[in-house]
């Protein structure tokens, strides 16, 4: 039970969010008015306020509700003082809009007055106080002139339309009785709900300080990890690890994580994957745990179309979009909430099944319960992306824990979370969308069009700066983003999504089929408020195939160093891991971290007897030279595929080149079965894929390093026995990659810019899959790594310590040595 000696701290803001919340669910990411928008117009607003008149003036009290000692606290936008007997203080909260008043729902009239009556009963006992002290004063002074208590406060609502550009006032006034009954009932609803969540707390950190490692003892490297990430937590600060496969990662980083939350160094702990199979990691971690004793609740995030129950067809939406599981979401959000607050495991499923009982939206509902658990599982875009992240978890009203499984993906996804697009052909085809049901959205379109038109057309008065070597129809124009801002195009999006706001207000919905487009726009703009010279570029794009080019303009993320940086600062530790972080100074640089950051890179547990290693270099996979390799390829996976009984993976660099060695391996090798990856295949595909890597089976597997069957999934076993890896990995040479490259060798890294852009990431993927092969103590297998790059010695000096290298000049030696290996015990 919470001690009511202990102060407990409210802002007015967030108690007013939990208790006061009434009627629907409405609007989404993309509507009301941009936070900017909303701060000119509170200084606006202030600047006119009368010079008696304070902005931002501080409130702070403390109060005794139900048996709990309170501190309530918070910034009302403007306090008019007395100025003579007959009129009251008054306080006004400013509000922005996109229409009338009286057009918004009921319920967020209601949320916004119950904030102001939370501020007014703060002030009036706030001022109380005062009196009282100014009585008490006054008589030890011996004056008998009294203060008078304020009876009576003025509580004024301004909603100001951003459209019109015009005020509309609300004037109340309350006695102070009357705001002293509503905080009583509202505080007391939010201290029910306290009290059952400070039960669960003492239940957590008590499971969590008694709690022991759950395996017998330690892996090698296991210790280790786990004590350099609890002094991390304990810390504070940053953490790299490189812990190669099979040192269990997942259990060595969240085991010390819930001792933290034992003692009370971290209040709430953030687990990012961007695989399925981490999420099923930690899951089968987290319940072990729990099976020990320990307290603990878990939260995962799903991506919200994998969520929505119209677009699972368990719901349909009206005839204006709407879902009927928005609808009285607030009404009936305490009951789920509370029936979730029970449940150890919040999976997708069980905040569906409780979604389902109370008709709520589950992804609306799972957003809800992220301040009342104790671990947060969801993908890096909810910590990290500008437009998606989840400001529950950024909040700095709790210690949190950041901890980064797979981080050797989290560059190139911060990357593309800072970048964002905007292109004609498919704003014209939003446009006509809009025809006949939204003719003022269609007119914010086609000026949208008209602005990116006009912007193409100054372009091309520009030399133009690079082709695209992948597509030659293309012209391509290369700018700095701050001394060539695109600000019509800016101010077209702007109003465009006003017009989108208003739609939003009016409780209509824009078509769904332009909900994508939208948010592109959406991501525009916030990705234009964040450009620095250092950071982006913006490339301007012109395709002349057909009769209309096809124009595009692109704000380019080239590094999100100091983007993810600022990010890590909101949480008391962070801890990026992974099989694959190497070199150190790369790590740093790509992933934003502090340098002095302490750098843990573990042995593998594994015995180099486990995995043959063997580079070919007789075989030539650039791009020139593949014609001439492709048979030499496909003897050398025959060769690896008839050594010895099993299911292999051989990994190439793209599926141009994978389609062209499967072409000619299935003419030379009929017989053979080839199971090939599929670009953009569905999650029933890949489970198909895999079905084949069983034990007991001869499979021999085409796909993709990088992809989702190289990073990420445990082949154990005799799931598979050997890996064959095609070319370094480098990634495709276009012009993105290749400013990348012109940054780090002009900025940063003289001479060092091929290795950042290309080579460093290609090694990375090349690692992961060659991680695939040895998962567990008891495993044995080969890797074969075709290219004779693999042979020079910057690849030697990243290989692994682990690895026994042999070089096979031939394919009779690589059969001999693959012959040696599989007979040795």
């Amino acid at each position: 039970m919470p001690d009511a000696n202990a102060i407990l701290s409210l802002s007015i803001g967030e108690l007013a969010e939990f208790a006061c919340r009434r009627g629907d669910l409405v609007g989404d990411n993309i509507s009301g008015p941009t936070a900017q928008e909303g701060i000119r117009a509170h200084q606006k607003l202030q600047k006119q306020r009368p010079k008696s008149s304070e902005a931002e003036y501080r409130l702070q009290v403390n109060w005794q509700c139900d048996g709990q000692a309170l501190e309530l606290s918070g910034r009302v936008d403007i306090l008019h003082p007395q100025t003579d007997l007959h009129r009251p203080v008054q306080l006004d909260e400013i509000k922005t809009t996109y229409r009338p008043p009286e057009q918004l729902q009921e319920s967020v009239r209601d949320r916004h007055w119950a904030q102001l009556k939370l501020y007014g009963f703060c002030y009036g006992l706030q001022h109380q106080k005062l009196v009282q002290h100014q009585k008490l004063h006054q008589q030890q002074v011996g004056n008998s002139q009294s203060p008078q208590i304020a009876l009576h406060i003025a509580l004024q609502m301004v909603w100001y339309n951003l459209k019109e550009k015009k005020t509309y006032p609300d004037l109340r006034e309350f006695h102070w009785s009357e705001l002293e009954a509503f905080a009583r009932t509202v505080v007391s609803s939010y201290l029910q709900w306290h009290r059952q969540w400070q039960q669960h707390l003492q239940r957590l950190r008590e499971s969590a300080r008694a709690l022991q490692f759950p395996f017998e003892e330690y892996r090698p490297g296991q210790r280790s990890l786990a004590v350099a990430a609890y002094r991390c937590l304990r810390d504070g600060g940053e953490l790299v690890v490189e812990a190669p496969t099979g040192i269990g990662k997942t259990v060595s980083t969240l085991f010390p994580a819930i001792k933290a939350v034992g003692e009370g160094q971290v209040d709430q702990l953030v687990y990012l994957t961007a695989k399925n199979s981490g999420r099923q990691v930690v899951r089968d971690t987290i319940t072990r745990l729990q099976q020990q004793g320990l307290k603990l609740s878990l939260l995962e995030i799903q991506a919200r179309d994998k969520t929505c129950a119209c677009r699972l067809g368990l719901c349909s939406r009206d005839a204006d979009g709407v879902c009927p599981r928005t609808q009285g979401f607030f009404d009936r959000l305490p009951q789920a909430r509370e029936t979730l607050l029970h449940e150890p495991m919040l999976t997708a499923d069980v905040v569906a099944g409780v979604a389902d009982r109370w008709h709520l939206c589950p992804f609306a509902l799972a957003l809800e319960m992220l301040p009342w658990v104790d671990l947060v599982v969801c993908d890096f875009n909810y910590v990290f992306d500008p437009l998606v992240r989840l400001s529950a978890l950024l909040s700095s009203d709790r210690r949190r824990a950041l901890l980064v499984d797979e981080a050797h993906n989290l560059g190139d996804r911060a990357r593309a979370m800072h970048s964002a697009s905007l292109n004609r052909r498919d704003s014209q085809q939003a446009a006509a969308i809009c025809k006949g049901s939204q003719p003022g959205l269609r007119r914010a379109i086609q000026s949208l069009v008209r602005a990116l038109e006009h912007w193409v057309a100054e372009c091309q008065q520009l030399p133009l700066a690079s082709g695209d070597n992948t597509n030659p129809q293309a012209s391509l124009w290369v700018m700095d983003t701050l001394a060539a801002r695109p600000t019509k195009v800016t101010r077209a999006a702007e109003k465009l999504l006003a017009e989108v706001s208003l739609l939003w207000e009016q409780s209509l919905a824009p078509p769904e089929a332009i909900a994508d487009w939208l948010k592109a726009v959406f991501r525009y703009l916030v990705i234009e408020q964040l450009l620095t010279d250092e950071s982006h570029r913006g490339l301007t794009r012109m395709e002349h195939q057909g009769k209309w080019p096809q124009q595009q303009l692109t704000l380019l993320c080239l590094t999100a160093a100091q983007y993810l940086q600022q990010t890590y600062s909101q949480f008391h530790a962070v801890i990026v891991f992974s099989a694959t972080l190497r070199p150190a100074d790369f790590v740093y640089r790509e992933l934003g971290l502090q340098m002095p950051s302490p750098y843990l890179q573990l042995p593998s547990p594994f015995e180099s007897r486990q995995l043959g290693v063997f580079v070919c270099p007789y075989v030539d996979t650039r791009y020139r030279a593949r014609h001439q390799s492709i048979d030499a390829l496909v003897d050398m996976v025959a060769r690896v595929f008839h050594s010895r009984a099993g299911n292999y993976l051989v990994f190439f660099p793209s599926y141009q080149f994978m389609q062209q060695l499967a072409e000619r391996f299935s003419q030379t090798f009929p017989d053979i079965e080839l199971l090939l990856q599929v670009p953009g295949a569905s999650e029933c595909e890949r489970e198909a894929f895999l079905a084949h890597f069983r034990e007991g089976r001869q499979s021999l597997g085409f796909a993709i390093m990088g992809g989702v069957f190289g990073e990420g999934i445990d082949y154990v076993g005799e799931q598979l026995v050997g890996t064959v890896i095609v070319g370094v990995g480098l990634p495709q040479i276009n012009p993105q990659q290749e400013l990348l490259r012109q940054v780090y060798d002009q900025d940063r890294l003289p001479g060092r810019g091929f290795d950042y852009a290309y080579r460093y990431p290609g090694l990375t993927r090349v690692l992961q899959a060659a991680g695939r092969v040895i998962r567990t103590e008891s495993d044995r297998g080969v890797l074969i790594l075709a290219d004779h790059r693999f042979t020079q010695a910057f690849y030697q000096s990243l290989y692994p310590n682990y690895w026994n290298v042999q070089y096979c000049p031939d394919g009779e030696w690589l059969s001999t040595e693959l012959q040696r290996f599989w007979l040795m015990q």
